[in-house]
């Protein structure tokens, strides 16, 4: 299938000599099969490349939903609420209309699943202010944590772009962040989506309402292929979560194999 190549710039920034590309390219119909309007960026490390589809939108605003179990993770291993992968999580028995919830939990099969339960509970363990000291440091998104405690991620006024996804990610992938390289590595661990001989892929989806009629629907994360390191963020907004859930994989998926990423 062909895109079309809207424009390439390159920015200068002044005090460092650092050059960096811009490219603009056209994946419209990508999103147009599922009905969706919504924004990818991808980085490129190595050869200080921005890629963006739909430039604007990579710089609005959403909820996290539950992408932020990338950084809440790291969190809960640093605060030691959790040690390791092994570790078993307690069911307590509440019903949710997630089936794969509805038993006792580690640390993968929760970030796996997306449980929303255990998150909810290690919240409730790490505490508001011990949050609000996380984000700071980490410089994650708009660092408002107003809105429910236990999960100001999917309601509340947090809000992250695209674009600030990438930061994230560069810090969280090049240990740049104030935590362990221990914490740092489960994590990596815990995200890998799929790995073949040519490429590792990782990443977490997240989704969550934005009103009475829409989600925000979110896939973050990155590719190491030949030596390289890729970031990547999409998101978009859709009328219904199911429909659309799948979406998000197959959207950056195919982005991805454009750009000769993944096979």
């Amino acid at each position: 299938m062909r895109r079309a190549l809207i424009f390439i710039g390159l920015v200068i920034f002044s005090g460092t000599g650092l050059s960096q590309q811009v490219t603009e390219k056209d994946y419209k119909s990508q999103f147009d099969r599922y009905g969706v309007e919504g924004c990818f960026v991808l980085f490129d490390q190595a050869g200080n490349q921005y890629i963006r589809y739909n430039p604007a939108l990579c710089d609005s605003g959403y909820l996290p939903a539950s992408t932020f179990k990338i950084p809440n993770t790291l969190i809960v291993l640093e605060e030691k609420i959790i040690n390791d992968t092994s570790q078993v999580i307690k069911w307590d028995g509440q019903k949710w209309p997630v089936q794969s919830w509805n038993r006792d939990q580690t640390l993968r099969t929760a970030m796996k699943y997306s449980c929303v339960w255990v998150y909810i509970g290690f919240a409730e363990q790490v505490g508001i202010e011990k949050y609000y000291r996380y984000v700071e440091a980490f410089d994650y998104g708009n660092q408002n944590l107003a809105g429910p405690p236990n999960r100001f991620w999917l309601q509340g006024e947090l809000r992250i772009s695209a674009n600030q996804q990438i930061d994230f990610l560069r810090k969280f992938y090049n240990n740049q962040l104030p935590v362990s390289c221990q914490s740092v590595d489960i994590v990596k661990s815990l995200i890998i989506l799929e790995q073949t001989d040519a490429y590792r892929l990782s990443g977490k989806t997240g989704g969550t309402r934005v009103n009475d009629r829409e989600f925000i629907m979110w896939l973050v994360g990155y590719v190491e292929n030949g030596g390289r390191v890729y970031y990547y963020a999409l998101n978009f907004r859709a009328d219904d979560f199911d429909r659309t859930a799948a979406a998000r994989y197959e959207i950056t998926k195919n982005i991805l194999r454009d750009l000769k990423l993944i096979g």
